[in-house]
């Protein structure tokens, strides 16, 4: 098979998927090769299968990247507004919830997947699954894009929206990235995102399957970087939970990108009390002569009644023998800021997100055409480009991929669905 077409998209994910709407809404016959039995499988499985597609609070600043004037140029063209308009125009209803968090009203990820096939198959777009790219390639103002059991496709662009590395049988492995390096582009090392870390926490077998909200930052180097308000989970291998995921980026690229081993968590486990409050609590429990092990009743969840006495040994304190107040502000302290040292990070079948990716730097603002290749447009999570947990990764997808689209057709009129 030799396909000759305007524009090839290599991925058939959020990213691909809005690229190919949008460069066939401008006329370009287009041709989506994803390597896959069949497409948007790690779309299905966003949001626990409900799709977060969009944030309310969509924002810039919300991102981080190796060029964050290239994320702003995007989203100053096709922002929230913008997102929200082409799915109910293709029919989606739309919800969202107290925290800004935009899902299908139908709260089912297969929703958002069905109206985007059905609006690729009014376009006539050409979806060809099993597509393991082996070569990338160009010549004479056109790419061809061959195929590992031989299929070839000739284009006069080519947009690369491959993913990351997260989640690999959903379709993302990175392969993407060497396509990109094939034509020069230096590839920021990739690392896992919003992924459970490894601790040690001792006397953690009593405290295993606990789930309770904290406030979390991680430090590197004694420094706070990332700070978050969420849920901990406490596993046989370390901690988890939204609070976790949402500060493992920082952690995620100190020790898997730098090297560093200066990285910890810290989280604090009474987030509804303020340390001075903490701290006279305990001394009126200790004056009355509370046992260590029933300090925390009524405050944390009971598990936390095995976990107090070696709280106190940690301390260096015997029970009766210190003043209750100096027993109290210390006790107090040490449960609003828990420090834990970070050993690892779990792997990318358990990272919901890629950090890292193709350097921003080298693709055009406004447009996402490669400065090194005219005609080869970079979308989604390939590029250096994250997004928090909440909708804002997905929205980067859309609004990148709808962009790279519009860009690989330039100066056609767009079709917009009535």
């Amino acid at each position: 098979m030799r396909d000759r077409v305007d524009v090839a998209v290599i991925g058939a994910g959020a990213a691909g998927l809005a690229g190919a709407i949008s460069a066939g809404r401008r006329g370009a016959t287009v041709a989506v090769l994803e390597r896959l039995p069949s497409i948007g499988k790690k779309l299905l499985a966003t949001g626990g299968g409900r799709c977060n597609l969009l944030n309310d609070n969509l924002s810039a600043a919300d991102y981080t990247s190796t060029d964050p004037g290239l994320v702003a140029s995007v989203l100053d063209r096709y922002g929230r507004d913008e997102i929200r308009a082409f799915f109910e125009g293709l029919g989606l209803r739309l919800q969202t919830d107290d925290a800004g968090r935009v899902y299908p009203a139908t709260n089912q990820a297969a929703s958002v997947l069905k109206v985007l096939e059905l609006e690729a198959g009014r376009l006539g777009i050409g979806l060809e699954t099993r597509f393991e790219v082996e070569k990338l390639g160009a010549g004479g103002g056109r790419f061809e894009v061959r195929a590992a059991d031989g299929r070839q496709v000739d284009a006069r662009a080519v947009i690369l929206a491959g993913g990351g590395r997260s989640y690999p049988a959903l379709g993302s492995d990175g392969s993407g990235y060497g396509l990109a390096a094939s034509f020069g582009h230096r590839i920021v090392t990739p690392v896992p995102s919003a992924v459970p870390v490894a601790v040690k926490v001792r006397m953690g077998h009593y405290l295993q399957g606990q789930r309770m909200r904290v406030r979390a930052e991680s430090r590197i180097g004694g420094r706070t970087v990332q700070r978050a308000e969420g849920e901990v989970l406490f596993t046989p291998y370390g901690l988890s939970g939204t609070a976790i995921l949402d500060v493992s980026e920082s952690v995620s690229i100190a020790l898997n990108r730098d090297g560093r081993q200066d990285v910890s968590i810290v989280i604090d486990l009474l987030p509804f009390m303020t340390e001075e409050e903490v701290a006279a609590e305990f001394s009126r429990r200790l004056a009355a002569g509370w046992a260590p092990q029933d300090l925390t009743s009524g405050l944390l969840p009971e598990k936390f009644c095995l976990f107090m006495p070696q709280v106190f040994r940690e301390l260096g304190f015997a029970p009766g023998k210190e003043k209750a107040a100096d027993t109290a502000g210390l006790l107090g302290a040490a449960l609003k800021a828990r420090e834990y040292r970070v050993e690892g990070t779990r792997g990318w079948n358990e990272a919901e997100f890629t950090s890292g990716g193709v350097d921003a730097r080298e693709v055009k603002p406004g447009t996402l055409e490669s400065k090194l290749r005219p005609g080869l447009y970079l979308a989604g999570e390939v590029l250096d480009v994250q997004g928090g947990r909440g909708g804002f990764n997905l929205a980067w997808a859309w609004a990148s991929g709808f962009v790279a689209g519009l860009e690989s057709q330039p100066g056609r009129p767009v079709y917009i669905p009535g």
